[in-house]
């Protein structure tokens, strides 16, 4: 039941996630804890490259028990692994939960190249997310739903 105390899966993040065309080829999901949203990003991206700080193997046997075959999991040992792992990768959007206290600033600047991020734990209760993303309003479109936050970038299209 841990799995689902705090999880985007209940939610409902799919229904977020289709209606404001948040999909595409490669998404890249920071802080995945037992995998449940990357499941649901599978829906919508042919490739989702899930990486965390906090290994579990729950993870693993809930993506194996779904048969889903499109996530990759990366555990990373601390933030510095993190981003060098996330460099590597090409993605066209990403996804951003995790320890925000701690890393959110540094997150956010290893997957902007993609110009489209979903935030979890966008609320006040949640002061590094609250201010980065209502900063984020001067350079793109913001969509909220429930404690969600999509940035897209303005690109001057």
């Amino acid at each position: 039941i841990g799995a689902f105390r705090r999880s985007t899966a209940l939610l409902g993040l799919d229904r977020f996630i289709r209606e404001n065309g948040f999909s595409g080829k490669h998404c890249v999901e920071i802080g995945t804890a037992k995998g449940l949203t990357a499941i649901i990003l599978s829906r919508h991206f042919d490739e989702v490259v899930s990486l965390d700080i906090a290994p579990d193997d729950d993870k693993h046997k809930f993506l194996e028990f779904c048969g889903i075959q499109n996530v990759k999991l990366i555990d990373v040992a601390d933030n510095i692994e993190k981003i060098a792992e996330i460099s590597k990768l090409e993605f066209d959007a990403s996804y951003v939960d995790g320890n925000h206290a701690h890393d959110t600033e540094a997150d956010f600047n290893a997957v902007y190249r993609c110009g489209r991020i979903l935030f979890h734990e966008y609320w006040p209760l949640q002061p590094p997310v609250w201010g980065l993303v209502n900063n984020l309003r001067k350079s793109g479109t913001i969509t909220i739903f429930d404690n969600f936050a999509l940035w897209i970038e303005n690109r001057g299209q």
